[in-house]
């Protein structure tokens, strides 16, 4: 279920609060007697969006209208769904957070039209984009061309993609690897961090990882022979010990894809949304 407020009945967009940058909280230790504190980080607070709007009975039945359309509203912002995703449109894009209503207040109402607040709470503080996009790492052979071109890349074999982040913090990702391959590898050039899984995996297998903090996975997914349906499988305990569920950081990621097989006929995707700390 959905509803729309925009400028025209029965739900019209009145204003709305809570898009711009988040609140911040530090982090930080304090000594005996020190004056101020000794600051060592941020952190981001989950995000409250209040929507203020009106809905209208627009019909020669106005009144009943009105409130059917507000038993309509109830249902879809009932809480007990659990999180839904907001979008809020302006002249320029569109984006979409996770939310849940907290509270939904009725104000005053003359004749036909009630006026109410909305308030949502947004675990993550982050507006996303609405298009995921979704990159495929190109297979690299690797050796000595003329001519050369720099960086160079002597002696690689994998799949590797440049990503260019310019969103406003680091960006969590859905990773797929269809096919076969030995201890697989995706590296972030750029930072040094990488994931390793530490298992053969056979050529009808999917590796599928998830870096948001929220949902954080490493499974296989391979058909089972005997139902010849998909089955997922947990392969988080596989993963290196130094592995990291990197993300993208702002600006441009080198990312690399490697296999003790040398496999060339794996297909590596790669899918994330932008965030930006305020529309």
């Amino acid at each position: 279920q959905e509803a729309l407020f925009d400028l025209e009945a029965p739900y019209i967009f009145w204003r709305i609060e809570g898009i711009s940058t988040p609140q911040a909280q530090p982090v930080f230790t304090q000594a005996a007697g020190q004056d101020g504190y000794t600051f060592h980080s941020l952190v981001l607070e989950p995000r409250q969006v209040i929507l203020t709007g009106h809905v209208h009975g627009n019909s020669p039945e106005g009144i009943r209208l009105m409130y059917e359309e507000r038993k309509r509203l109830n249902a879809v912002l009932n809480p007990v769904y659990g999180p839904g995703t907001l979008y809020y449109e302006n002249d320029f894009d569109m984006w979409q957070i996770p939310a849940f209503t907290i509270e939904s207040a009725y104000l005053d109402k003359l004749r036909n039209v009630q006026t109410l607040n909305i308030m949502f709470e947004c675990p993550s503080p982050y507006w996303q984009s609405v298009k995921q996009h979704e990159i495929l790492l190109a297979y690299v052979d690797g050796g000595l061309r003329f001519p050369v071109k720099t960086p160079g890349y002597f002696g690689t074999l994998g799949y590797r993609a440049v990503i260019d982040n310019d969103s406003d913090g680091y960006v969590p990702v859905e990773m797929y690897v269809d096919g076969g391959s030995v201890n697989p590898v995706i590296v972030n050039k750029t930072t040094g961090e990488f994931i390793k899984i530490e298992r053969q995996f056979a050529s009808g297998d999917q590796i599928y990882i998830n870096t948001d903090p929220e949902k954080m996975e490493v499974s296989r997914i391979y058909i089972d022979p005997a139902t010849n349906k998909p089955v997922k499988e947990n392969a988080y305990g596989y993963l290196s010990f130094d592995s990291t569920l990197l993300q993208l950081i702002p600006g441009e990621n080198d990312l690399t894809f490697t296999s003790d097989d040398e496999n060339k006929r794996v297909r590596v995707r790669i899918y994330f949304r932008k965030r930006y700390a305020g529309v």
